[in-house]
């Protein structure tokens, strides 16, 4: 079996060793066993807050400013603008805004690009339609009591299938109050393919945490690039009185490994750049009432509505 082939059960031992093989070969710092990190240059980093700064102002339909802290306040001041938002915070690309959309994508790609150039055949499938979210300080009452709610303790292996990674940046605002939190595995010995099952709701799988420990010491960096083994459970976590966060986040795939039928259609075979060799439109519009639900349980909320078109070189 080499080094990315799937084994015929879910194997902790194998989990780890992908993360030891991306330690060995892309620009990643180890911080756990299935945790590594990304340290973004200033130029990276610059034109990601820019993109994402922007996108969001004109989806909120505020001026744009590159201050951070009245561009926050100008996030909190739009709580209300809910057009392009849906209850867990994800700003939904529309035709009006297309433009500043591939303007995140294609930093975001570039910055996908640095970290697995040293052997990118690792990562098999490119996933081009990364979650921008604002984590209100109060959370959004629509998402209080969702089956999906990302408060709950949950791995993405519940909705997505059991074998990929999250990536995960949090990017402006308050992130020291106001960001993940992850518990990890009690045991190798103990670990089993069961806490990853397909589920409707996080609430019918919150029993897999008692096999696994609260780790205080995984708290992620503001600013940097977080990839994280499916098994891992993680939620978002709010201290009292905290502020808004905005961060990405977004699925990286290690391996020959499948994804879940309803999400498909959110992955290339390959790593391109958004923005330069593939452009994304949308059909979806502000004139819009609102954003569209998912078509199912699983699906993106940007499933049906994206266009791809390949740009000639």
């Amino acid at each position: 079996m080499s080094e990315t082939d799937q084994p015929d059960n879910s194997d902790y031992e194998y989990r780890k060793s992908r993360f030891s093989t991306m330690q060995e070969h892309w620009a990643v710092n180890r911080i756990h066993d299935l945790m590594v990190d990304y340290i973004p240059t200033d130029q990276e980093l610059n034109d990601l807050r820019f993109a994402i700064m922007l996108y969001i102002s004109k989806a909120l339909y505020f001026d744009y400013t590159d201050d951070e802290i009245e561009f926050m306040k100008r996030v909190d001041a739009n709580r209300e603008t809910r057009d392009n938002v849906t209850p867990n915070g994800g700003v939904v690309p529309k035709k009006e805004y297309q433009l500043e959309y591939n303007m995140v994508l294609r930093s975001w790609s570039k910055i996908i690009q640095s970290i697995i150039k040293g052997r990118p055949e690792l990562m098999t499938r490119f996933r081009y339609t990364p979650n921008i979210r604002i984590k209100f300080g109060l959370e959004l009452e629509d998402n209080v009591d969702r089956s999906l709610n990302t408060s709950y303790p949950h791995s993405d292996a519940w909705v997505e299938g059991p074998w990929s990674m999250n990536c995960y940046t949090p990017l402006l605002g308050d992130v020291k109050n106001n960001n993940l939190i992850f518990w990890t595995p009690k045991s190798a010995e103990t670990f089993s393919d069961k806490f990853l099952a397909t589920a409707a709701t996080y609430e019918e799988m919150q029993w897999v945490l008692d096999y696994y420990d609260f780790n205080e010491d995984l708290s992620p960096k503001k600013g940097r690039i977080h990839i994280s083994d499916f098994s891992l459970i993680h939620a978002t976590h709010r201290e009292d009185n905290c502020g808004t966060r905005i961060s990405i986040d977004t699925t990286v795939i290690v391996g020959d490994h499948d994804v879940h039928g309803d999400r498909m259609s959110e992955y290339l075979d390959e790593l391109k750049i958004m923005g330069e060799e593939i452009v994304i439109s949308t059909n979806r519009s502000i004139k819009q009432d609102s954003y569209d639900e998912n078509k199912t349980t699983f699906s993106h909320y940007t499933t049906g509505s994206l266009q791809l078109h390949e740009c000639n070189k």
